[in-house]
């Protein structure tokens, strides 16, 4: 078996998982306990000391899903990014672009060069703000994206596989 690539992602892309998981964790905290919290103060809230009134199960199951978001938050945003960083890497060849990574499921794509179709590289808004870019190999099979490039990376690497990429066609 052929050894995995060895060029990693910027580091700066942790803090893009991050911001990112921070988000995703916080909208999907508020749309589910905002309401909750609602239908909790409706029924009374806490006012009742009954052993099982609604408001009482309701406010335990709203504790349960505090608990549950704060360890989402705690493994979203301090434990996956740096792990999902450890197992990216890539590597651009002269004749293919081999990409590996995934934490549980693994995923390696050799893409050769004579199939790539387009190149390009974009940013959203928060890759922008940290200098990053992501670059993306289209071929007739669909895209490859490797985030978390800087930009000046990015712009390299887009020109440097256009001009292999022409140059493996040309041979054909």
């Amino acid at each position: 078996m052929r050894a995995l690539p060895t060029r990693k992602l910027d580091k700066r892309i942790t803090r893009v998982w991050r911001l990112s998981a921070v988000v995703n964790v916080l909208i999907w905290a508020l749309i589910v306990l905002v309401p909750l919290g609602i239908v909790w103060l409706a029924l009374g809230g806490a006012g009742e000391t009954g052993p099982r009134t609604a408001a009482n199960i309701l406010g335990l199951i709203g504790l349960g899903l505090l608990v549950f978001f704060v360890v989402a938050f705690i493994v979203f945003v301090v434990i996956l990014p740096k792990i999902r960083w450890i197992q990216w890497s890539f590597e651009v060849l002269d004749e293919e672009i081999d990409i590996h990574h995934g934490i549980f499921w693994r995923k390696r794509v050799i893409i050769p060069l004579i199939r790539v179709q387009n190149v390009d590289t974009k940013q959203g808004p928060i890759m922008r703000a940290n200098g990053l870019a992501s670059f993306t190999v289209a071929t007739a099979a669909g895209e490859h994206e490797i985030p978390g490039l800087d930009v000046a990376e990015a712009d390299a690497l887009r020109d440097h596989v256009a001009v292999l990429a022409r140059i493996a066609q040309e041979d054909v």
